[in-house]
């Protein structure tokens, strides 16, 4: 698979899938989602469910609130190359 993308938004670190896994740090909402505007440019997808709280229920979250406003990739797995890519347009 070749598609980049984030796999963790979580604690003041953004982690992506990139070799050698990449953690970026932000220090509030306002500089991740430049990180998020950036790496979205960049081609990057954000891992979204089936578990936890993934990185495209975090963006989803920042556009419910106004936070953010622009669309994302998102990326979903249900099997070892059996994935789903799509767009989640902005509020």
């Amino acid at each position: 698979m070749t598609q980049k993308y984030v796999t963790s938004i979580q604690g003041g670190i953004l982690k992506t899938a990139d070799v050698p896994e990449r953690e970026i740090p932000f220090q509030d909402i306002a500089r991740l989602v430049v990180l998020v505007k950036q790496l979205s440019a960049q081609g990057y997808a954000f891992v979204d469910a089936p578990s936890g709280w993934p990185p495209a229920a975090v963006l989803q979250q920042l556009q419910e609130q106004g936070q953010m406003d622009f669309s994302f990739t998102a990326i979903t797995w249900s099997g070892p190359r059996d994935y789903r890519i799509y767009q989640v347009p902005e509020c």
